[in-house]
């Protein structure tokens, strides 16, 4: 095989490769913990335009809920900044959108996620 022929290939491989994985980009946003409910963790979120939305995360990473025990409600009413990441799960010919919580940092009154 010439050169010609394998640098291609690997950069063939390489390309595939690339655009066969989703790389998944961490999003934060500042909420308000609202409790714990039927499939996930509620948070009170300011959107861009400044309305309140409620948002749901599905998962949470086990040393956060070590940390914030967010399952017993312990926190509800207090500010976080939450780091995440949204998944497209397939399962049977259905997808559908997970969102696990990645870190959490809690915010002092007057402490803002964009000061």
């Amino acid at each position: 095989m010439t050169i010609q022929i394998k640098l291609f290939l690997i950069a063939l491989i390489s390309f595939i490769i690339c655009n066969s994985q989703e790389i998944n980009r961490i999003e934060q946003l500042e909420g308000v913990y609202q409790g714990r409910i039927e499939g996930g963790y509620s948070f009170c979120c300011k959107t861009i335009s400044g309305f309140d939305e409620i948002l749901v995360f599905n998962e949470v990473l086990s040393v956060i809920l070590e940390k914030y025990p967010l399952h017993i409600n312990k926190h509800v009413g207090e500010n976080f900044i939450i780091s995440f990441t949204k998944d497209i799960i397939i399962e049977k010919k259905k997808s559908r959108e997970v969102s696990t919580i990645l870190r959490l940092q809690k915010l002092v009154p007057g402490q803002h996620l964009r000061e």
